[in-house]
């Protein structure tokens, strides 16, 4: 299944219509805890998309090729942040060095909080860069991964999808693909849900064409942080030790990817005032309602 073939699903379809229409009319309770990535507690209240990106938090730092740390907070700053690194790695990709396609993930690490060096995407990219399978590999997940000419049935040759991984294939496409993190996934799989309330919808499961599926994590990010009676399908969350959990989560990843696209073609003043990408500013608002979920119960 292409782009297209997915966005003519009728489901799909009435889905982005409604989101379109509902992004600007969104209502948001904020309440944000002070933390380490958080410097000052996040708690308003505003409507739609746009008002959300000026909410953005996310205290990251790195540090370029020529020792210059580069700092950012607030969707302005992240966003310049994130064409650097994109770049970066981009760049690096082209000149098929090994080396400093490292030193780009290494920096995407530096800047997305990774927890355990000795876990996830470091062990698995350093197995690639000794292999000499690095370049190759993440060359062959970014046209997997093009929203123009990936396809969910083409997705095999992505072997491993985590928190970190999620960001470097992110900003090796360079054309909108989404960082599906937790927050991500749980922001878009809750406003599947207030679809579902909202237009009346008579499913007994989630279409899985838009069954975005959740990390196990507390219930601020999970559906039923939303409300209890909130329609959870088979494969609603997702576990690390999960067979089939980068699967899903590639899966989830690009469908998210083609619907923001359509969204923002259907949309064309939202977030239009945005000095920087529309994709990832749409995105970041994602991640701001996927800090607590509940902040979404207004719409219910």
């Amino acid at each position: 299944m292409n782009q297209q073939q997915f966005l003519n699903d009728i489901e799909v379809n009435a889905f982005v219509e409604w989101l379109a229409g509902f992004a600007d009319r969104l209502l948001v309770d904020l309440n944000i805890n002070r933390s380490a990535r958080v410097p000052t507690a996040v708690v308003r209240h505003v409507q739609g998309f746009d008002s959300l990106t000026d909410t953005y938090v996310w205290r990251a730092n790195w540090e370029d090729d020529d020792g210059t740390q580069v700092d950012s907070l607030c969707w302005d700053s992240t966003a310049q942040s994130l064409a650097r690194l994109g770049k970066k790695l981009r760049t690096a990709l082209e000149s098929q060095s090994a080396d400093a396609v490292m030193t780009a993930c290494e920096a995407i690490f530096r800047w997305g909080g990774e927890r355990n060096s000795g876990r996830g995407a470091r062990p698995f990219l350093n197995v690639k860069h000794a292999n000499g399978q690095l370049v190759d590999y993440l060359v062959a997940a970014r046209e997997a991964f093009s929203l123009k000419r990936g396809r969910l049935d083409q997705l095999h040759v992505i072997e491993l999808v985590n928190s970190m991984l999620t960001k470097i294939y992110a900003l090796a496409s360079g054309d909108g693909l989404p960082i599906y993190d937790s927050r991500v996934a749980a922001a878009i799989a809750s406003l599947v849900e207030v679809y579902r309330i909202e237009t009346h919808r008579d499913w007994q499961q989630v279409p899985g064409k838009l069954l975005f599926p959740t990390m196990a994590a507390e219930s601020r990010r999970m559906l039923i942080g939303l409300h209890p009676d909130a329609l959870i399908s088979t494969g609603t969350v997702m576990r690390y030790q999960d067979a089939d959990m980068s699967a899903r989560w590639a899966s989830a990843k690009l469908r998210l990817g083609w619907i923001i696209e359509d969204v923002l073609r259907r949309a064309p003043n939202l977030l239009s005032s945005q000095p920087h990408s529309r994709h990832h500013a749409f995105e970041a608002s994602l991640f701001m309602i996927g800090y607590d979920v509940r902040c979404l119960t207004p719409n219910l």
